[in-house]
């Protein structure tokens, strides 16, 4: 079921039913490397909750495609609602759908970035009575499966949008990625990761000034394909649905406050 398409006549029932699970697709609009569109980061949770939506007592909302990308401003596009106005955006969504019964909601994210704006408002909810769960679908991959590798505006990303919507990836503007190491011993290897004797730690700078692509983590965009895409997004999906099945057995919390 979807919540816009239903009338507030139809919405009451399913609110108030404690097993209807409501799905949230979120994301944010941002530069994703060199042949990323804008919008990657919610198109892709857009799709996954498309396919779930038609599971029994699953009701899926409108795609929130706005969030926190801060480190991404200096890429013509991208649009950044900052940490503080996320959490609002987050909170003023759970507290609505909250006041019509509902009180099982699991995010599908496409954006690191949202992280810790969802988890506050979840935690929020959780102690008025409800459960949240967050699901950040490009670290489940490479679990599922190693050749799903992830990193940021790279080819997992792409070979995703390529699954659904081939013609979003043009490969005309393909460029190799050029990294700019911090010193020879700190090596780069994500958007504000560098490797110091083998062992992560951040330097924070903006990604225009570490990768000339703004994408870096994983494989380069030029690996996509859409076989890949179209076999990731398919083990995605049955994956969350089996979770889905799971999460709704979890016992509602008891209310902590009002």
């Amino acid at each position: 079921m979807y919540l816009a398409e239903l009338n507030w006549q139809q919405a009451e029932p399913v609110l108030k039913d404690p097993d209807t699970v409501v799905l949230i697709p979120v994301g944010s609009t941002e530069q994703h490397g060199c042949v990323g569109p804008l919008g990657t980061d919610w198109l892709i949770p857009e799709e996954f909750c498309r396919r779930l939506g038609g599971m029994d007592k699953v009701l899926v909302t409108p795609v929130i495609p706005f969030g926190v990308a801060t480190h991404h401003i200096n890429f013509p596009g991208t649009i950044d609602l900052g940490i503080e106005t996320m959490i609002g955006v987050m909170t003023a969504v759970f507290e609505s759908l909250y006041r019509h019964g509902a009180r099982r909601f699991v995010v599908v994210n496409g954006h690191g970035g949202n992280d810790p704006a969802i988890e506050k408002a979840a935690l929020s909810m959780y102690r008025r009575g409800a459960q949240v769960s967050l699901i950040d679908w490009w670290g489940i991959a490479p679990k599922l499966n190693p050749d799903w590798p992830t990193g940021h505006g790279d080819a997992q990303e792409a070979a995703a949008v390529m699954a659904f919507r081939p013609d979003l990836v043009n490969a005309g503007y393909l460029t190799d990625n050029v990294v700019n190491d911090p010193t020879p011993a700190l090596r780069q290897v994500h958007i504000n990761t560098v490797l110091f004797e083998g062992a992560p730690v951040k330097i924070i700078r903006e990604i225009r000034d570490t990768v000339n692509t703004g994408g870096l983590g994983g494989l380069e965009s030029k690996f996509a394909t859409r076989e890949w895409g179209t076999a990731m997004m398919d083990g995605l999906t049955e994956w969350m649905r089996r979770f889905i099945l799971e999460f709704r057995r979890i016992p509602l919390p008891a209310k902590k406050w009002e």
